[in-house]
């Protein structure tokens, strides 16, 4: 004879089983299917030895099993974060019956400055990405969140290239800076939402240099101002994603005609991705730099090194503009007067980055940029 005691605990046993596995299949059949392409390069490969030298060194290592050493740290990076309302897959890259989307790490700046001083050299080294999500089989991209991590480090003695690769190789493989690219990809990873489907883009599509910023840029810009573009839209992309939680659609010059982003990845794959036309657009336009002297003593100046912008945010099929203003920054620099040499560019970078970060912080409270408030709301 049955014992109904045990009878009846087997099947509220039961009943608890069942109800966690239906919650679980049912928070999983909800959850979107994302697959890790790996780490990538932004640009066509003749292009990527020049713009990213260091990294592209360190993405040729391999591993004993074959799989690129960028790959296996990035992937450790990632593969246990908590995604919201996603999950990652494994097997090869999905196609579009499966309904599984594609996440890759794009490197898109490597740049470092170095400015002597009478203890040694500054060293500054910046390395900017950006986290794509996008579907394989169609190539389209459909998310986009930009993010960079910055070094300023010290040398007593003229640094080498081998400096620059160690500090960077430290910066991708470890913590040694306390601060990691990778890890800063996942911690943005946590924070966003990936979907198939998004109810608003923006992007920024024109990027204006007027004559008077051309005399302050670094040799690398001056001699290809396309670069500075880029830097400049990768930039602001940067802080309007970070500060108001959006994705935002990469920039391409002459977006109007190609609309496409060169994409390598670890296995020397080159795709292009299809960059969707933006419901929002965003004009940026370098007015000019300007550095003017606020005090001289015997031990050293103080200068103000200023950005002036101009920014609009449009809805070109509409019409409608939601910001048109010029923007100013200025930042404050010592110089001793025992300091040898003196980089004026840095500080430029500082003040234009940390007007950008401004103007996209004020969008939230501001009531000026009640509009442009709603256009960041509807692109989340």
């Amino acid at each position: 004879m049955i014992n109904s005691s045990i009878f009846k605990k087997n099947i509220l046993l039961c009943i608890v089983v069942f109800a966690v596995f239906f919650t679980v299949f049912e928070c999983r059949a909800d959850s979107l299917p994302v697959q890790l392409a790996g780490f990538a390069f932004r640009g066509d490969f003749n292009q990527i030895k020049k713009n990213y030298p260091f990294v592209y060194n360190l993405s040729e290592e391999k591993l004993a099993n074959g799989q690129g050493l960028l790959d296996k740290a990035l992937c450790d990076r990632l593969k246990n974060v908590p995604l919201k309302n996603a999950h990652f897959i494994e097997g090869a890259f999905s196609k579009l019956s499966d309904g599984a989307l594609t996440l890759a790490c794009c490197l898109d700046n490597e740049m470092i400055t170095v400015e002597e001083n009478e203890k040694g050299y500054k060293i500054v080294i910046d390395l900017g990405a950006q986290l794509l999500l996008f579907d394989y089989a169609s190539f389209k991209l459909i998310a986009c969140y930009p993010f960079t991590i910055e070094l300023i480090d010290f040398s007593e003695t003229k640094p080498s290239d081998k400096v620059f690769k160690d500090r960077i190789r430290a910066l991708l493989l470890t913590d040694k800076y306390k601060m990691n690219l990778f890890g800063e990809c996942a911690e943005l990873l946590k924070n966003v939402q990936l979907q198939k489907f998004y109810g608003g883009s923006i992007k920024v599509t024109d990027v204006v240099i007027e004559d008077r910023a051309l005399p302050f840029l670094p040799e690398r810009f001056s001699s290809n101002i396309s670069n500075f573009e880029n830097f400049v839209a990768q930039g602001f992309g940067k802080f309007l994603s970070k500060n108001q939680s959006v994705s935002i659609l990469p920039y391409t010059k002459g977006y109007a005609i190609g609309n496409k982003m060169a994409l390598r990845f670890s296995n020397a794959k080159v795709y292009q991705l299809q960059i969707p036309e933006p419901q929002f657009a965003v004009k940026l336009t370098i007015r000019g730099f300007k550095k003017v002297m606020t005090d001289k003593r015997a031990a050293g100046s103080c200068w103000v090194y200023g950005s002036y912008t101009h920014i609009s945010i449009l809805q070109p099929l509409l019409g409608k503009t939601y910001l048109d203003e010029k923007v100013k920054n200025g930042v404050t620099k010592i110089i001793p007067a025992m300091q040898k040499t003196v980089e004026d560019w840095p500080v430029f970078q500082e003040s234009l980055m940390m007007l950008f970060d401004k103007i996209t912080k004020s969008f939230t409270n501001e009531s000026k940029y009640k509009g442009v408030k709603e256009v960041c709301g509807r692109c989340r």
